[in-house]
């Protein structure tokens, strides 16, 4: 895989100065516990507990009856126990990163989008088994997280809510491109900061910093799980907003075809599997959002 690092230190002096919510305490001791040997089980259930939204929100999505476990979690430590530390890790860390955020109707309203692609995904992980190698909460996190980057530029710059409108429009060129010409980066770049220093995986950092970018030379695309974290959260994109459920932009059109192509879909294949989506987007959908 090639390096974060690397695959950004050319805008490392527009990430200069850049405000990225703090990693918040109560992950960093996850994240820390999970690494040991033989991590505690209740003390973390005891520290997420604390919390009483963020416990609720954790097991409500644990819950989830297309998240594909097979018993219900009826406390924190339940959840952690069904799920393992690493997948509640970044489970919590999706929650807490619409908390770390004040209340606004415009984040609001991007949170809402997010949830959306991240149900969606975590759908399509389902359907489309294990053959596929994305776990339905992988799936999930990286549909919450791939674009938060777009939280920080919308607090950051006053004239970001302008930009987008342009960036939606564009027919050609990734929408991040718009990005950077008006601010001189853009939010793949700073969401994949953001993941970085809340410890998420690397992969899913990778995956949201080149989640606009898998058109470009195979060569420079190394992670064949990124990839297909990419694939299945663009392909959800699409059917939300075939369905009506998002506010409709030309990047299928730029990455659709190697969308297809990383997840192994033939034009009937993904024919039926539209129909399907539409029937869950419509009855199973708004059941399943907060």
């Amino acid at each position: 895989m090639a390096s974060l690092v690397q695959l950004y230190k050319d805008m490392e002096s527009s990430l200069e100065g850049m405000e990225i919510p703090p990693c918040p305490g109560v992950l960093d001791q996850i994240f820390a516990e999970s690494r040991q040997e033989e991590p505690d089980f209740m003390r973390l259930a005891a520290l997420i507990s604390e919390d009483m939204a963020l416990a609720a929100s954790l097991i409500k999505t644990v819950n989830s009856p297309y998240f594909g476990l097979q018993r219900r979690a009826t406390s924190v430590q339940e959840a952690l126990m069904l799920l393992g530390l690493e997948l509640a890790a970044r489970m919590v860390a999706g929650i807490l990163l619409r908390h770390s955020f004040p209340r606004r109707a415009d984040l609001d309203a991007l949170w809402d989008a997010s949830i959306k692609v991240a149900v969606m995904s975590q759908w399509l992980a389902v359907r489309l088994g294990r053959g596929l190698g994305v776990r339905p909460a992988d799936a999930y996190t990286f549909g919450l997280f791939r674009d938060c980057g777009m939280a920080i530029l919308q607090l950051r710059h006053k004239d970001y809510p302008a930009v987008t409108p342009h960036a939606r429009a564009e027919a050609v060129e990734p929408f991040t491109a718009a990005e950077q010409a008006a601010l001189g980066l853009n939010h793949a770049v700073v969401g994949a900061k953001l993941a970085s220093e809340w410890r998420l995986s690397e992969t899913l950092a990778w995956a949201i910093l080149m989640h606009h970018a898998i058109a470009g030379p195979l060569d420079e695309l190394d992670d064949a799980q990124g990839l297909r974290l990419i694939a299945v959260a663009q392909l959800a994109d699409k059917l939300l907003q075939d369905n009506g459920q998002l506010a409709t932009d030309h990047e299928w059109d730029k990455l659709g075809a190697r969308c297809l192509e990383i997840l192994n879909l033939d034009a009937p294949a993904y024919e039926g599997l539209a129909e399907a989506a539409g029937l869950f987007i419509v009855g199973e959908l708004p059941r399943l959002l907060p």
